[in-house]
């Protein structure tokens, strides 16, 4: 049995015509035949399977970072952050991992520094640079990783990517890493 939206989504019918400006929670699989156009914000929590693919590609979000400090929130998995400050360093301190929270940082100013530290408990893994024969870099359980200033390069950057509850690995990295 096939329904329209309207009709199974109580309160979505407005004079004939479809209410596009209301809000609409779904508790359950909403399938979808032919184009969907999204033009707002859509929150997910679960999967999204996309049979025949998603054309018009993803945007990520970016923020341009000049505070002195930075806590990116579980929200904002997904954001790229660039580090624009012209001087010192640009701390960010990631929320506890949980798995699939993923974060980029950017090197957008030489002059400053990146620090990125993790949540109490929690491990950052990755390389020490991209080069193939790079030295892993593990620093102990709380400590953050750097690219310093001494070394940096504008267009430096990493993504980490959280396993599980407790590490995060670096997926994607460009520049010179070390330890804190």
């Amino acid at each position: 049995m096939s329904l329209n939206l309207e009709e199974y989504v109580r309160g979505l019918k407005y004079q004939d015509e479809l209410a596009t400006d209301k809000a609409v929670d779904l508790d359950s699989t909403l399938n979808v035949a032919g184009a969907v156009t999204l033009q707002s914000t859509v929150a997910v929590t679960g999967a999204i399977t996309a049979t025949g693919g998603i054309s018009g590609g993803i945007t990520l979000p970016v923020e341009a970072t000049t505070a002195e400090t930075e806590a990116p929130s579980a929200a904002e998995s997904g954001k790229v952050f660039v580090q624009t400050r012209s001087s010192t360093t640009v701390t960010y301190t990631l929320p506890a991992a949980a798995a699939g929270l993923t974060y980029t940082f950017v090197c957008g100013h030489a002059d400053s520094e990146i620090l990125i530290t993790p949540a109490a408990g929690d491990a950052i893994v990755t390389k020490i640079h991209a080069a193939q024969d790079g030295t892993a870099l593990a620093p102990a359980a709380g400590t953050g990783i750097k690219n310093t200033a001494a070394t940096n390069v504008a267009g430096d950057s990493i993504t980490l990517v959280a396993l599980d509850a407790t590490t995060w690995y670096g997926t994607s990295i460009i520049g010179l890493w070390a330890s804190q």
